[in-house]
């Protein structure tokens, strides 16, 4: 059921080949102000480089310093609360109710009175020569040590001495 033509065939026309067209080449100098321009921007952003980089550079320093600053600061507050506790312990330790306490386990007791005894003038006069010989230090030690006048030892001495 197919029906054949017999058709002429008419040859195809070629095209002409022609030879290839070199590519434009679209060369230009460049000017100067651009070349001007091209460093301008490269010398702005290495700038602004530099820049970025001080300012990072000087907040990793203050970081730093606040870091320093902070641990002298705990180390401060740290020691004056161990101050303050050696003082709490120092003032437990001095306390009358604590000493007594100590005394008491100590086996000592509270005086229940006192007595005064008049030294007889000729002990007087055998330790008074006696201290004549001494060293200076030990025979008067209330003035090498320095004791303001009028003191309970001056009044003391002075009583003693005064047959």
């Amino acid at each position: 059921m197919s029906l054949a033509f017999a058709a002429e065939r008419v040859p195809r026309r070629q095209p002409q080949r022609q030879p290839p067209a070199r590519p434009e080449r679209h060369l230009t100098v460049v000017p100067e102000e651009t070349r001007r321009t091209v460093s301008y921007v490269v010398l702005l952003m290495v700038t602004v480089f530099a820049m970025m980089a001080i300012v990072i550079g000087f907040q990793a320093f203050i970081a730093e310093q606040q870091l320093k600053l902070d641990k002298v600061t705990t180390d401060l507050r740290l020691a004056r609360l161990n101050y303050d506790e050696l003082r709490q312990q120092r003032a437990d330790l001095l306390a009358p109710d604590y000493l007594r306490e100590k005394a008491r386990l100590m086996g000592m007791s509270q005086g229940l009175g006192s007595r005064f005894m008049d030294v007889p003038a000729d002990i007087v006069a055998e330790v008074v020569a006696a201290t004549g010989t001494m060293d200076s230090t030990f025979a008067d030690p209330v003035t090498s040590l320095n004791i303001q006048p009028g003191g309970l030892i001056n009044s003391f001495q002075a009583s003693v001495v005064k047959p």
